[in-house]
């Protein structure tokens, strides 16, 4: 793994949750904490990088549009913050329920810069947030934390992970977690990249180590992104910049297939949304344009193993 690579991804995502946050009048997901792990050089890096990418994802709009403001405004808002804040929102608010049914360990796959640690209210006293990340991401989050004077709080654990190569049931348990409590296992923006024997095999590890009735929550893609002849423009556009990168898109799934093929990994779909569901759901009634990207998908799986 390139540490820069994946420190520059945390920041976008951190960037696009803040820039929400602090520009929107009704935020679908107020991180209000996230600019606060951004130097102030970085935030105007990546907001020129996003403003520029205009001519990219739209030369006739990046040619009527004449501020750097309006430039950076409209990418944000069409191409980026819509997905980012609302698979967040979906995750929380489903952790939030959950915790009234008795769940005690939250374990963010894949946590990045995630700032929930650090906007936690009012939780049970016996509450544990379980980070799991590669090794070099984890000690870049660690090191901007203490560089930005962020205490971690005490219920948080980092779990630093190499999924290629280490267990995530030995990590975790090595951390202090419980295979006799309820779980709720969150995994976001990452599906996509992932081969399906993979996120099988992740899923199958996962209901494994947790107790019937535990979750997992996850975004993917829909088999039509990849269909020429049916994915969306800006669907087009976001696989070939990620395969530019060196992280290609890789796997969609049929919506009314996937129940089916997660019957080996001992787990039963809750609730499956569609981007009609998340437009409804999340951005309905809004006077800023921001709207559900098409293909994208809300997953929230329940672990039901056989007795």
């Amino acid at each position: 793994m390139d540490k820069t690579k994946e420190s520059l991804t945390a920041l976008v995502s951190c960037f696009a949750r803040g820039y929400h946050a602090s520009k929107s009048s009704h935020p679908v997901f107020n991180d209000h904490v996230a600019n606060s792990l951004l130097r102030n050089e970085e935030k105007q890096l990546i907001a020129a990088n996003w403003a520029n990418a205009i001519a990219f994802f739209d030369p006739e709009k990046g040619a009527t549009l004449k501020t750097f403001d309006e430039k950076l405004e409209w990418v944000m808002n069409n191409q980026t913050i819509p997905q980012l804040v609302s698979r967040a929102r979906y995750a929380e608010d489903g952790l939030l329920s959950a915790i009234t049914r008795g769940v005690r360990q939250y374990v963010i796959l894949g946590a990045g810069l995630d700032t929930f640690a650090l906007r936690q209210r009012h939780l049970p006293d016996d509450f544990i947030i379980y980070e799991v990340d590669h090794p070099a991401t984890q000690a870049f989050k660690i090191n901007r934390l203490h560089e930005m004077g962020i205490a971690t709080p005490a219920n948080v654990k980092f779990v630093p992970l190499d999924f290629k190569h280490d267990s995530l049931h030995d990590e975790l348990k090595r951390s202090g977690y419980d295979e006799q409590k309820y779980a709720y296992f969150s995994l976001l923006g990452v599906v996509m990249y992932l081969e399906k024997g993979d996120f099988y095999k992740l899923l199958s590890s996962i209901s494994a180590m947790s107790m019937n009735g535990s979750s997992f929550v996850f975004d993917y893609l829909d088999d039509t992104a990849f269909n020429e002849t049916k994915a969306s423009k800006k669907l087009t556009q976001m696989r070939q910049i990620t395969a530019q990168t060196g992280e290609p898109i890789v796997t969609g799934f049929d919506p009314f297939e996937l129940d089916r093929e997660l019957q080996e990994c001992n787990m039963l779909i809750y609730e499956n949304l569609s981007p009609a569901n998340i437009d409804e759901l999340y951005f309905a009634g809004r006077e800023d344009g921001l709207h559900a990207f098409d293909h994208f998908h809300f997953a929230h799986l329940v672990v039901r193993k056989q007795q």
